[in-house]
């Protein structure tokens, strides 16, 4: 997740009906602070960027000189061409596991390249060193492969996980954002480990019996590790990610410590398991471990993505269902942003419309989910205070950016929306009752809840404001309650809050400032319906 992005070019104009419009409440500062110059945040980040780059610029050049020498040119050429046919379908997966909020492409590339440069480059030194203090030669020795390669390795590559929660601690969501840098850095690792393996036997067999053997040789070894087992190093890293995803979403400081360590020595476990029945096992032998360790983990761990990333999406909507109840979305706004089929569906209405629509759409799904990320935080309280004034900046883009997007007919995706029987409602749901909200709930507009926009077709009860019933609206065949229209609160909705409810731990009691949602009429060109007249 990423901060809340810069509005529109121009002076900025307060929003209409919001808390800071002429006539309003405006913030004042109690005291002065520090503001920097602008455009020196950004001359910061370009710096350090650059010295970033250099020093992977270095790494890199030592660590494939070390290769080279060891391999020679011809199997260096040919170990670099084995080691890159894995790596674009492996980045390929992962960045399909993380579709609800993509990691910026910087950090992307920067684990890989830690992978590829550094962890590489601290592990050849360190496995050398204790090689040749354990007299053992070759690629490492069978002693030093199970049990020095395993922790080193896994402490380089596990490292770069931890530096991104550390720096990223507001952005970084959990379990999902540990696992693609996971196979980011493990990607790396293997790329520059497999060009050493494949170049070494490649210049061996080329000695002995000339470069056809070579070739065939440096083959065979990329199918083992290249087609069979392209997933490794991303595997055994990715335990220590899951530890480390845990601890970020927990507020007990004994879980925060020892997840990321339990996570650690699971995956030194995994590793080393691997290079024993590599090294000790003989071929049968690593067959079978093959079978069964790396294959039902594998298993394991992509039913285990999957499934982390289906809760994922349960939690966007139920936390943007608490902004529902408070008037800033409408119920039909969740499903295309919580469900990847919804979000698909947004974003291919908006490409009819030119390049402008299509990244309003993009840009409102992003606004959005960093919102839900946000409040999830929130709820959870491993954020602190100073999250409600992004909370806040969030909201005000959400507003902004809502009348400029062309949402698809409905109800497309009206069976997403939240179903009310019985008088009970889901947590953060239209119309649940107070006393059955989770902690910290978010700040309503500043009129009464009744003002929330309606769906298509929905109009003000006459039971009290909140109330909907549910007319038919574009593209929604018949009223009432049934199939194809949306589902309506029973009890309304209650009165507006002040601010964050007092006595929850962590948030200061009647935080006042946030602008009203979005209105009750919304003009050309948003809301739902043919946008423009179907071409």
């Amino acid at each position: 997740m990423s901060h809340p992005s810069p509005g529109p070019a121009g002076t900025p104009q307060p929003a209409a009906g919001s808390a800071y419009s002429p006539g309003g409440p405006y913030p004042q500062p109690n005291m002065l602070g520090s503001h920097p110059v602008p455009g020196q945040r950004r001359n910061q980040g370009v710096l350090i960027g650059i010295v970033i780059a250099v020093v992977f610029a270095i790494a890199g050049l030592v660590i494939f000189g070390i290769v080279a020498k060891s391999t020679g040119a011809g199997g260096f050429t040919w170990g670099l061409i084995f080691a890159f046919v894995p790596v674009i379908p492996v980045i390929a997966l992962y960045l399909w596991l993380d579709r609800y909020e993509p990691e910026p492409t910087r950090y992307i590339v920067f684990a890989l390249c830690w992978g590829a440069f550094i962890a590489t480059l601290a592990a050849i030194f360190i496995n050398t060193e204790v090689s040749h203090r354990l007299a053992e030669t070759g690629v490492g020795g069978d002693r030093s492969a199970v049990f020095v390669a395993p922790p080193v390795e896994e402490f380089a590559k596990g490292s770069v996980i931890l530096l991104l929660a550390l720096v990223r601690r507001k952005e970084f969501d959990g379990i999902i954002d540990g696992l693609v840098y996971a196979g980011m850095v493990g990607v790396g690792f293997a790329f520059t480990e497999n060009i050493l393996y494949y170049g070494r036997v490649f210049n061996t067999l080329s000695e002995e019996a000339g470069s056809d053997a070579g070739l065939r040789g440096a083959f065979a070894l990329f199918i083992i590790r290249g087609v069979i087992s392209p997933f490794a190093h991303p595997l055994f890293t990715s335990f220590t990610a899951i530890g480390i995803g845990v601890a970020i979403r927990h507020r007990s400081t004994v879980v925060r410590f020892l997840a990321p360590v339990v996570g650690y020595l699971a995956a030194v476990l995994a590793h080393a398991s691997w290079n024993a029945s590599a090294s000790w096992a003989g071929g049968g032998g690593f067959i079978v471990a093959y079978l069964c360790l790396m294959v039902p983990l594998f298993i394991c761990l992509v039913v285990f993505a999957l499934v982390m990333r289906s809760r994922e999406g349960q939690m966007i909507a139920s936390r943007l269902y608490d902004y529902v109840r408070f008037g800033w979305l409408v119920p039909q706004d969740v499903p295309l942003i919580a469900t990847l089929r919804g979000r698909k569906a947004l974003r291919q209405n908006a490409r009819r419309y030119g390049p402008q629509a299509e990244a309003a759409a993009k840009a409102f799904q992003h606004n959005a989910t960093e919102l839900a990320y946000l409040r999830d935080k929130i709820v959870r309280q491993v954020i602190g205070p100073d999250a409600l004034q992004t909370e806040k900046q969030l909201l005000d883009e959400l507003r902004e950016r809502r009348p400029s997007v062309p949402f698809p007919p409905m109800p497309a995706f009206a069976q997403a929306a939240p179903q009310y029987a019985g008088g009970a409602f889901p947590p953060g749901a239209p119309g649940m009752p107070m006393g059955q909200m989770g902690s910290g709930a978010p700040m309503g507009p500043g009129g009464p809840m009744g003002q929330a926009p309606m769906g298509p077709g929905g109009q003000m009860g006459p039971g009290g404001a909140g109330q909907v019933s549910g007319g038919p609206g574009p593209g929604v065949p018949g009223g009432g309650a049934g199939e194809g229209t949306y589902p309506r609160p029973q009890d309304g909705y209650p009165p507006s809050q002040p601010g964050y409810p007092s006595g929850q731990p962590g948030y200061p009691a009647g935080q006042s400032g946030y602008p009203p949602g979005p209105p009750g009429q919304q003009g050309p060109p948003g809301g739902y319906g043919p946008y423009p007249p179907p071409q």
